[in-house]
Protein backbone atom coordinates (compact mmCIF):
# COMPACT_ATOMS: atom_id res chain seq x y z
CA UNK A 1 0.00 0.00 0.00
CA UNK A 2 1.29 3.42 -0.91
CA UNK A 3 1.11 6.74 0.85
CA UNK A 4 -2.04 7.97 -0.89
CA UNK A 5 -0.51 11.46 -1.02
CA UNK A 6 0.12 14.00 -3.78
CA UNK A 7 2.67 16.79 -3.49
CA UNK A 8 1.08 20.26 -3.63
CA UNK A 9 2.16 22.52 -6.47
CA UNK A 10 3.64 25.92 -5.62
CA UNK A 11 0.37 27.49 -6.80
CA UNK A 12 -1.67 25.30 -4.42
CA UNK A 13 0.70 26.03 -1.52
CA UNK A 14 -0.06 29.76 -1.92
CA UNK A 15 -3.77 29.38 -1.08
CA UNK A 16 -4.59 30.37 2.50
CA UNK A 17 -6.27 27.03 3.32
CA UNK A 18 -3.04 25.21 2.39
CA UNK A 19 -0.63 27.30 4.47
CA UNK A 20 2.03 25.03 5.93
CA UNK A 21 0.89 21.98 3.96
CA UNK A 22 3.14 20.19 1.48
CA UNK A 23 0.83 17.31 0.44
CA UNK A 24 -2.84 16.46 0.03
CA UNK A 25 -4.68 13.12 -0.10
CA UNK A 26 -4.66 11.57 -3.57
CA UNK A 27 -8.26 11.38 -4.80
CA UNK A 28 -7.42 8.94 -7.61
CA UNK A 29 -5.03 6.42 -6.02
CA UNK A 30 -6.43 2.92 -6.21
CA UNK A 31 -7.25 2.63 -9.90
CA UNK A 32 -10.48 4.55 -10.17
CA UNK A 33 -10.95 7.97 -11.76
CA UNK A 34 -13.66 10.63 -11.53
CA UNK A 35 -15.91 8.53 -9.29
CA UNK A 36 -15.79 5.96 -6.57
CA UNK A 37 -13.64 6.03 -3.46
CA UNK A 38 -9.89 6.47 -3.46
CA UNK A 39 -8.32 3.57 -1.58
CA UNK A 40 -4.90 5.18 -1.13
CA UNK A 41 -2.98 2.47 -2.94
CA UNK A 42 -0.16 3.77 -5.09
CA UNK A 43 2.75 2.39 -7.07
CA UNK A 44 6.16 2.03 -5.52
CA UNK A 45 8.55 4.95 -6.02
CA UNK A 46 11.53 3.31 -7.76
CA UNK A 47 13.93 5.73 -6.06
CA UNK A 48 12.87 4.92 -2.50
CA UNK A 49 11.21 1.50 -2.70
CA UNK A 50 8.28 2.93 -0.68
CA UNK A 51 4.79 4.01 -1.64
CA UNK A 52 5.04 6.95 -3.99
CA UNK A 53 4.17 10.48 -2.91
CA UNK A 54 3.00 11.57 -6.36
CA UNK A 55 4.35 14.56 -8.21
CA UNK A 56 1.75 14.88 -10.96
CA UNK A 57 2.01 16.81 -14.20
CA UNK A 58 -0.93 17.26 -16.51
CA UNK A 59 -1.35 17.73 -20.21
CA UNK A 60 -4.38 18.66 -22.21
CA UNK A 61 -5.16 16.00 -24.79
CA UNK A 62 -8.09 17.80 -26.39
CA UNK A 63 -10.72 20.30 -25.30
CA UNK A 64 -11.70 19.19 -21.78
CA UNK A 65 -9.74 15.92 -21.78
CA UNK A 66 -6.70 15.99 -19.48
CA UNK A 67 -4.14 13.29 -18.71
CA UNK A 68 -2.21 13.41 -15.42
CA UNK A 69 0.97 11.38 -14.84
CA UNK A 70 3.27 11.03 -11.84
CA UNK A 71 6.83 11.93 -12.82
CA UNK A 72 8.24 9.45 -10.27
CA UNK A 73 6.27 6.18 -10.53
CA UNK A 74 4.31 6.63 -13.77
CA UNK A 75 0.84 6.40 -12.16
CA UNK A 76 -1.59 7.96 -14.61
CA UNK A 77 -5.24 8.93 -14.75
CA UNK A 78 -7.38 10.96 -17.09
CA UNK A 79 -10.38 13.22 -16.70
CA UNK A 80 -12.82 14.25 -19.40
CA UNK A 81 -14.89 17.03 -17.89
CA UNK A 82 -16.39 18.43 -21.07
CA UNK A 83 -19.43 18.05 -23.21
Amino acid sequence: MGTGLVELSEKDKAYSWNKGKTHRPCTNCGGQTMSGRALGYSKIDPNTGLGCVHTVTGRNAGRCYNIYTCTKCGFSYDIDSGD
